[in-house]
């Protein structure tokens, strides 16, 4: 099994979402805050009757701080500030027409819906969608906040907690983006010596190869040719030639045109390794040695482009930092697996005008007379490719 980390990416990666856990904890406490400071000032003031409407929007909004924190997607972080907003719009409807000291002495009770809908954090581990993701989430509390005000008819204004976690916010999101860039750059110059060091780890595995088929073919025909008293007879020559041809196969330089290209697919599956290992995803690849057989060049294309628009799914839609290919060889079929532990999605529901898994994979495996199966749910996604070898090896 091939196994790329690369630490520095990780560690940044992980950050980010652990800023992202870090602030909808403190929405989620927050909102607990405000609930209680609300119920002492509305008991204090003898308004009791009222209380459990005027305390719902925060109640509210620590529960969507709840369900952010259990699921981070787009889907739960958009429901998260669709309804922050309508929350935070009723928060002054409801607590002035309860109690019109509610804005006395200033906003503060007003806008705590607002301030927690500014900590939506970041969706996944990049730092640019955090900061882009609390902008969103800024303006959807200022103006939810300033709507709520004119429907009550209140002339205060939102008041600063908004804007001060809004810009806490944008500034550790920026330098976490930073640091990352520089770290992505700093690492540049690794991938080449990683690329070098890989090939020449092949080459080794090559060379032990070429060793092995020597010291099993040629030293034990000098051997033979040693010990024969007299000519050779035909059925030594066929033999002889036949290891002379092993030998060549087993060079240890570029492999040809004619050579076998189960081991070409495998070289571009390891390939994908280096391709991805700055998308924030570390893969994994394993069975490579598996492969003997032989699969014609538009298969092997066919199979590289499903397994790169596969990847691209996970890299864009699956919120994880992991995926795994598998290869296998059975039956006169080569498998691929592409398989991560993402939110995955239901393929019944997608779009017929969404050509993504069905022109990038599953067509493209179809041309080649191969087979796609997918199978996706909350625990990750599976694609499983299968191509026929070609015939010759039949």
């Amino acid at each position: 099994m091939i196994d790329v980390g690369l630490p520095r990416v990780a560690a940044a990666r992980i950050t980010v979402v652990g800023l992202a856990l870090t602030q909808r904890m403190i929405a989620l406490v927050g909102a607990g805050i405000s609930a209680t400071i609300v119920i002492d000032v509305q008991v204090s003031r003898g308004l009791v009757e009222a209380l459990p409407l005027i305390v719902a929007p925060y109640v509210g909004i620590g529960m969507l701080a709840l369900l952010l924190i259990w699921r981070s997607t787009v889907i739960t972080a958009t429901v998260f500030l669709l309804g922050g907003a309508v929350l935070s719009v009723a928060v002054p409807v409801i607590g002035l027409a309860a109690d019109p000291a509610f804005d006395d002495p200033g906003p503060y009770l007003i806008n705590r819906v607002a301030t927690a809908i500014c900590l939506v954090g970041a969706v996944g581990g990049s730092a640019v969608g955090g900061l882009l993701w609390s902008a969103v989430g800024f303006v959807v509390a200022q103006s939810s906040v300033m709507v709520g005000l004119a429907l009550a008819g209140s002339t205060i204004g939102p008041g600063s907690g908004p804007l001060i976690v809004f810009s806490i916010s944008a500034v550790a999101y920026l330098t976490l983006a930073l640091a990352q860039r520089q770290t992505a750059r700093r690492l540049e110059p690794l991938r080449a010596a990683e690329r070098e060091v890989l090939d020449l780890d092949d080459r080794r595995v090559l060379e032990r190869r070429a060793a092995g088929v020597v010291h099993d073919t040629v030293l034990a025909d000098l051997t033979a040719i040693a010990r024969s008293p007299g000519a050779l007879s035909d059925h030594a020559r066929a033999v002889l030639g036949e290891h002379l041809r092993v030998v060549d196969a087993a060079s240890v330089g570029d492999t040809p045109a004619t050579s076998s290209a189960g081991s070409a697919l495998g070289d571009a599956v390891l390939g994908l390794v280096g391709d991805y290992q700055w998308s924030g995803v570390r893969l994994d690849v394993s069975g490579v040695e598996s492969l003997h057989g032989r699969v014609s060049a538009p298969v092997r294309h066919a199979v590289m482009g499903a397994v790169r628009a596969a990847l691209d799914n996970v890299v864009q839609h699956a919120s994880t930092d992991r995926a795994e290919i598998v290869v296998g060889e059975r039956a006169l079929q080569v498998t691929v697996l592409v398989v991560d532990d993402g939110v995955g999605f239901d393929p019944a529901e997608v779009a017929d005008d969404r050509l993504g898994v069905r022109a990038s994979i599953t067509d493209r495996i179809a041309q080649v007379g191969g087979t796609v199966r997918v199978w996706s749910g909350p625990d990750g996604t599976t694609v499983m490719m299968t191509v026929p070898l070609e015939e010759a090896e039949r």
